[in-house]
């Protein structure tokens, strides 16, 4: 009863899309792989082998979309959340990036969340959210779960409030053979205050930018302690 979850990242921006060629090729050596360790493990083989996941950190690491996500504008803001007492909100204070509390949907704010707000250009060629249907992002979506993860393929859709009978339509047509997991977030005017993603002009994005410099090494800046035998909890995790 295994289950691995060997996936892919930045499908949209890999020039090969809707090629199933190199696809079966991989998935043809995954499972002579999978079969070569169960035998020499003593174990029966995997009864999945791959994935798309949503990817946060991965793909960002890579510099790539994630998962089979466009990339949301050609530049946005990123807004990540930090403890407020993570000693990473001192240095992004000192590198020019927008500090500020969490704010609650009451109107109250969170002390003890601090949000960052980090300006993104998408590198040139890359697929744009608003550039393509929400219907093509399910086609993505579905494509993949047709001809490469055994497992659910994980996807947020940016619409448009007009595109939701179409959108509809589709579901209606493909949900229960093609889509296991699927949700949907307003491309914009969704009245999120701190959204993870905020489109913005290229000028906004050069005065961001210019006023801010790129936080290349913090190791003489932080102190961590690491955590040994701790699970999650309330949302974060230890340091290990």
């Amino acid at each position: 009863n295994h289950r691995l979850g060997l996936g892919i990242t930045g499908f949209l921006q890999s020039g090969l899309m809707m090629n199933p060629d190199w696809m079966n090729e991989v998935y043809d050596h995954l499972e002579k792989t999978d079969k070569k360790y169960s035998r020499q493990l003593g174990v029966n083989m995997s009864i999945k082998l791959t994935t798309v996941k949503p990817s946060g950190t991965l793909s960002l690491l890579a510099g790539v979309t994630s998962g089979v996500h466009p990339a949301y504008a050609e530049f946005y803001i990123r807004r990540i959340r930090f403890a407020a007492d993570d000693p990473l909100i001192d240095v992004c204070k000192k590198s020019g990036y927008h500090v500020e509390p969490v704010k609650n949907f009451d109107g109250t704010t969170d002390m003890g969340t601090m949000v960052v707000s980090f300006p993104i250009k998408t590198p040139e060629g890359t697929v744009i959210a608003k550039e393509v249907s929400a219907t093509d992002q399910l086609e993505f979506q579905k494509w993949l779960q047709t001809y490469w993860s055994d497992n659910a393929v994980s996807v947020t859709v940016y619409y448009k409030r007009e595109e939701i009978p179409e959108i509809q339509e589709w579901l209606q047509e493909n949900y229960k053979d093609s889509v296991k997991t699927v949700s949907f977030l307003l491309h914009s005017e969704h009245g999120f205050a701190q959204a993870p993603l905020e489109e913005i002009s290229k000028e906004r994005y050069e005065e961001l930018k210019a006023n801010s410099k790129p936080i290349n090494n913090v190791e003489d800046k932080v102190e961590y302690t690491f955590e040994n035998n701790l699970e999650c909890e309330g949302a974060t995790c230890p340091v290990r």
